[in-house]
């Protein structure tokens, strides 16, 4: 079981190494997803740390308190990649760098800890070296901050990245809209890495079962999988649109009932006379511009005057299109997919569902049930 567990440190140390270098060169900074490259290549030392631990190679000289561990940055780092993510401005995020100070100082002290001793030759002149520095009460003093850090930051980072999620849920077009889930997924994943580190602790530190212990290597085993789906996550949600939240303005009155339906008024003509749902890329913040709006009133004009959020607002208008396409004989050669893209959608897949769940029936049987006999049809 050990050697597997060392394998699979190495393994996942190689994957974050590899994982963290391509999400600096692919991505770079947008959406942040820097900090979640330093954070993968971060977690990535630490799992080469266990691994030199695991194998015996800290009871050589050189790799004795090897200056590996990156604890106390990963959820910092994780932490302003969610601030980045969910459009922060550029200040809060200074204010979030503070958060790795600890971490700085207590690896400018593992440092000289290791280059005082590692020139000693023997492991118990070292061990007293690094004593008289007191590397034990540091690397406890550590182990108890990354506790209560991950457990802080990954509530925050809970907390802000659900409020963001449910602000534009409703705003995105349809295919940036699939990245949702993979962006409340990354909320979790981090809750899920502090209580792998508050496991961890206990199990080694409070309990002193040893790191061989199942618990331990299953919170290892845990530290390789958080290091391969981040990079998943990572890759995919450096196209997640953003939007920033809206500065602060005057107080002004709520608008009356009639301003309300005299703005959906006006959003109706968008819609049934500019045909604006033809847009697969249309947004709330794009029908707030047209209208000279704020998209906050704009939302609610829609949320009263039609009773759906916008989404699916914009998608009923789509579906009556594709459904008096399927039924017009000048359609009757058109596949079904390039009605549905004519129509506004830009993923057959989303298509596909959405136009289901408005009709009970597939776009190829809703086109079959009402067929003009006198018109040829094709399948789609």
């Amino acid at each position: 079981m050990q050697t597997l567990m060392s394998t699979l440190l190495l393994l996942g140390a190689i994957q974050g190494g590899i994982t963290g270098v391509g999400l600096l060169l692919y991505a770079g900074r947008k959406n942040g997803t820097h900090w979640l490259a330093l954070g993968v290549l971060g977690l990535a030392l630490t799992l080469l740390r266990l691994w030199t631990h695991a194998t015996g190679l800290e009871a050589q000289p050189l790799f004795r308190r090897l200056p590996l561990s990156f604890d106390l940055a990963i959820m910092p780092l994780a932490y302003l990649y969610a601030l980045s993510l969910t459009a922060a401005p550029a200040a809060a995020i200074r204010r979030g760098l503070a958060w790795l100070v600890p971490w700085a100082v207590i690896l400018i002290h593992s440092v000289f800890v290791y280059l005082a001793s590692l020139g000693q030759g023997e492991l118990a002149r070292m061990d007293a070296i690094s004593e008289q520095w007191h590397y034990s009460r540091v690397k406890y003093l550590e182990d108890l901050l990354a506790v209560a850090m991950n457990l802080i930051l990954a509530g925050l980072i809970w907390q802000r990245v659900s409020r963001y999620h449910a602000r534009i849920e409703h705003w995105l077009p349809e295919q940036p809209a699939s990245l949702l889930g993979i962006l409340k997924f990354s909320m979790a994943l981090a809750l899920i890495a502090a209580v792998a580190n508050l496991i961890g602790f206990v199990t080694n530190v409070v309990l002193q079962l040893g790191d061989r212990h199942y618990i331990s290597l299953g919170v290892n085993a845990c530290y390789v999988a958080v290091v391969y789906i981040a990079g998943i996550v990572g890759f995919r949600l450096k196209d997640l649109p953003q939007f920033a939240a809206a500065p602060a303005e005057p107080s002004v009155p709520a608008p009356t009932e009639s301003a309300l339906d005299a703005t959906y008024q006006r959003v109706q003509t968008l819609m049934q006379v500019e045909r604006l749902y033809t847009e697969p890329d249309l947004n709330l913040n794009d029908v707030a511009k047209r209208l000279n709006l704020p998209a906050a009133e704009a939302s609610k004009a829609i949320r009263e005057g039609s009773g759906k959020n916008f989404r699916s607002y914009v998608n009923d208008y789509r579906i009556a299109s594709v459904k008096q396409k399927l039924t017009d004989p000048n359609y009757a050669q058109v596949s079904i997919l390039a009605i549905a893209l004519e129509s506004g959608f830009n993923a057959e897949s989303s298509f596909y569902r959405v136009f289901k769940a408005a009709t009970g029936l597939s776009p190829t049987m809703f086109r079959q049930t009402h067929a003009n006999p006198a018109s040829p049809q094709t399948s789609g």
